[in-house]
């Protein structure tokens, strides 16, 4: 599948991959974006996540991600190396299973697989905050799918 994503989601995907090779950590791949992704106001996970919670509830939901992160395991350090390019590997193959022929990946997928991971720290915390599959479907049909192109032109 020929993948297109944002450039908003191509840059928190390179920033994660960045900082998962620097901290040695090639576990929690997902949530290291959702949290790259509620970083950034204007992407369309920080929209779909403001539509369906309240701003301190958010802000809850980013501290607890990011509190869970630094508190998992680092990566071997042999596996350094080639960490960064597993990274993007894995997370653009990820990106595929959830993406639609013919539409651009956003940083919305991101939240797709999220949910639909129950082994990821942010299913956990997503859910604790009622934030389950049927409410984040019903919250990315409201946005644009291509929200992302906003923050993208903005950002040229």
């Amino acid at each position: 599948m020929n993948l297109n994503p944002t450039s908003t989601l191509a840059s928190i995907v390179a920033v994660s991959a960045f900082d998962a090779e620097k901290n040695n950590c090639a576990n929690h791949l997902i949530d290291r974006l959702l949290l790259a992704a509620i970083d950034k106001p204007d992407s369309h996970a920080a929209r779909v996540i403001r539509s369906l919670a309240d701003e301190w509830r958010v802000e809850q939901i980013r501290s607890q991600i990011e509190r869970e992160l630094n508190d998992s395991e680092p990566a071997n350090e042999a596996d350094s190396a080639a960490l960064r390019a597993d990274f993007f590997t894995k997370i653009y193959n990820l990106l595929s299973s959830v993406a639609i022929a013919g539409e651009p990946l956003n940083t919305g997928h991101i939240l797709l697989l999220a949910i639909a991971d129950p082994t990821t720290i942010s299913n956990e915390i997503l859910r604790s905050h009622l934030i389950g599959s049927q409410r984040l479907a019903e919250a990315m049909g409201v946005l644009e799918v291509e929200e992302d192109r906003h923050l993208d032109m903005s950002l040229q």
